[in-house]
C-alpha cells in the first residue's frame, strides 16, 4: 500500500516538468468530480478527469480509505477520504492535516524539517477547513502544494493540488480550480 502511494507521488514529481505556451483553456476540458465516501460527498473542479486508486482500501489504523487521483505533466489533483472505524476514531482537523502533510513529505523522499508548511484556517463550502501549502523542490524542480483538510460526515477528506512552479499552465489550472471544492451539507 505504502508503495503504491509512493509511487504515485514520485510519478507526480517526474511528470509535473512540462511547460507549454498554449493557455490551459485551450488545452483542457474543465469540469467536476463528483466522489462519495459513506455518507459525505464532494465535488472537486479538475482539468481532466480522474479515477479511485483500488489497490489502497484501508490506511495503517485499518480504517477504511479511498483514494482518488489524476496527473498529467501540468497538474496533479489527489483526494484521500478516511473513515473511522472500530477502536479507531478519525484525527481531529489538525491531526488529519498533519498527517496528510506527512504522507506527502514521505512521499517526495524528504524529510519534514526541509519542508516548511504554510497553515490557515478557512472555509471550504461552508465547513471548517485547514489549508496547507508549501513549496518542494524535487527533481531540480520547484513544486507547489496545495492541501485542504476537512470532516464532513464521518470522513476526513484531504484534497491536494500540485503542480510546476515552472509550468505557465500548471499556474492557469490552479487558478481556475484550486479550492474549488463543494461539500455535503449537514442535515438539519
Amino acid at each position: 500500500m505504502k508503495q503504491y502511494i509512493i509511487a504515485l507521488g514520485l510519478g507526480m514529481v517526474l511528470f509535473l516538468g512540462g511547460c507549454g505556451s498554449q493557455q490551459a483553456i485551450d488545452t483542457y476540458s474543465f469540469g467536476q468530480k463528483v466522489i462519495n465516501v459513506g455518507q459525505s460527498e464532494v465535488i472537486v473542479d479538475s482539468p481532466f478527469d480522474f479515477g479511485q486508486l483500488d489497490r489502497i482500501t484501508a490506511n495503517e489504523k485499518g480504517q477504511p480509505l479511498t483514494i482518488y487521483a489524476g496527473l498529467d505533466k501540468n497538474y496533479g489533483v489527489y483526494v484521500s477520504a478516511t473513515q473511522a472505524s472500530t477502536g479507531a476514531p478519525l484525527p481531529t482537523l489538525e491531526e488529519g492535516a498533519k498527517l496528510g502533510q506527512q504522507a506527502l513529505v514521505k512521499e517526495l523522499g524528504q524529510t519534514g524539517a526541509n519542508i516548511p508548511w504554510d497553515q490557515e484556517q478557512v472555509q471550504v463550502d461552508g465547513v471548517q477547513a485547514v489549508k496547507s501549502t508549501m513549496l518542494a523542490g524535487a527533481n531540480g524542480q520547484k513544486i507547489r502544494f496545495t492541501q485542504y483538510t476537512f470532516i464532513n460526515k464521518g470522513v476526513l477528506w484531504n484534497i491536494r493540488y500540485s503542480y510546476s512552479d515552472s509550468s505557465q499552465q500548471g499556474e492557469e489550472i490552479n487558478q481556475r480550480v484550486n479550492g474549488h471544492i463543494q461539500v455535503t451539507k449537514k442535515e438539519g
